[in-house]
């Protein structure tokens, strides 16, 4: 990695000062640059860059983990980083839960030590994965449009009902499960499978987060919060453009 400036521009900034209720901060990585905001005061700081091209980011265990190019990094709070393995490249998802990592690569579902980056596949098929996310204590794997409900350490699963077909963005809480399928944003009950629409106007949403019971999205330069039991949302303003990842915790 190397060390090359980025200028944010100033409608980012303002949109990285809103504070997000209800979680600690809200991590954005825009062009070349990893940012944090404090949800109290809206004060904002640049922590790290050379992160540009990095599209997966996710938390475990009070760190954040990004993927760029085929290195897997921990990254502290201060945007202080080391590099753990070297094998990712094509990896298409990535989340955590339970203390792990879980990253989606070449058709398989990979178990990560977040220490040291010591990985172990995940019994099963996984042709045709393209989102992960930690939903009410199961890793959720979106497959060929269908959802699975899936036990991480025995690859045993439960086929949810309907399709997710043209889904762009997915989240996780412990309570819940959030697609965004066409322009729609959707909760869904990770262990029924159950789903209720949260209301239109996400079309194209590819990044999204979600603490407690709020949803955060970037949309055509925005960023969004949704309330996750009434569908009521606002914009945290604009200037998100070029937005690669978020992870909020």
């Amino acid at each position: 990695m190397k060390n090359i400036g980025f200028i944010l521009p100033a409608a980012v900034l303002l949109a990285l000062q809103v504070g997000v209720a209800g979680a600690e901060h809200i991590y954005a990585i825009q062009g070349d640059v990893l940012y944090r905001t404090d949800p109290v005061n809206g004060n904002w700081e640049a922590l790290s860059d050379t992160w540009s091209g990095t599209e997966l980011l996710t938390s475990c265990a009070g760190n954040l983990y990004a993927i760029q190019g085929d290195v897997l990094y921990k990254v502290d709070r201060q945007g202080v980083w080391t590099a753990l393995t070297d094998l990712w490249t094509g990896t298409v998802a990535l989340t955590a839960g339970d203390g792990w990592l879980y990253a989606a690569q070449n058709d398989l579902i990979y178990r990560v030590n977040p220490s040291n980056g010591d990985w172990e596949t995940i019994p099963g098929d996984y042709v045709g994965t393209t989102h992960l996310a930690w939903a009410g204590g199961a890793l959720m794997v979106l497959q060929n449009n269908t959802l699975y409900r899936t036990d991480p350490v025995t690859g045993d699963f439960t086929e949810l009902p309907s399709s997710y077909q043209g889904t762009t963005a997915v989240a996780g809480t412990p309570d819940a499960f959030f697609a965004i399928q066409g322009d729609v944003l959707y909760r869904v009950d990770p262990y029924t499978g159950d789903y209720e629409s949260l209301g239109g106007g996400y079309d194209g949403a590819a990044e999204m987060g979600a603490w407690g019971n709020y949803v955060y999205c970037v949309w055509e330069g925005s960023l969004w919060k949704t309330d996750a039991s009434t569908g009521d949302y606002a914009s945290l303003g604009s200037g998100w453009e070029g937005t690669t990842a978020l992870c909020v915790f």
